[in-house]
């Protein structure tokens, strides 16, 4: 083909591909928006123990926050240990430029997987 073409052809595909991030972001609130209404006009603290009947692996993330924001450490780390890093990488979600870079998927792996495992340790000695 044509380069004049091609470059046509990769401006258009570059444009349909901002407009794709735009409307995901917009979802993305849009669900934490439907979220935050269930959660405040039903009464529902988790909704993940809401259908599930167990606690959330994020269980504790909220009061977590709260604690360190009052600079109680003792508090935060209570509540959840991880509620920093997850809470971080849940708000990169909405971020596709991220998951572009290998480093940052790999230190996303591995904090997921340190919750996942302080989550199973939490839940196996009681604690949540």
């Amino acid at each position: 083909s044509f380069p004049a073409m091609r470059c046509v052809t990769l401006e258009y595909i570059n444009l349909r591909k901002k407009r794709q991030v735009r409307i995901d972001r917009a979802c993305c609130l849009l669900a934490a928006a439907l979220a935050f209404l269930l959660v405040r006009n039903f009464g529902v603290t988790c909704l993940f123990k809401y259908f599930t009947g167990i606690s959330c692996p994020t269980y504790g993330m909220s009061g977590a926050v709260l604690c360190l924001l009052e600079g109680d450490l003792h508090g935060y780390f209570s509540s959840n240990a991880f509620a920093l890093p997850v809470g971080m990488i849940i708000l990169m979600l909405i971020f596709p430029e991220i998951w572009k870079n290998r480093k940052f998927i790999a230190v996303i792996a591995a904090v997921l997987l340190c919750n996942t495992v302080y989550y199973a340790v939490r839940m196996a000695y009681g604690i949540i």
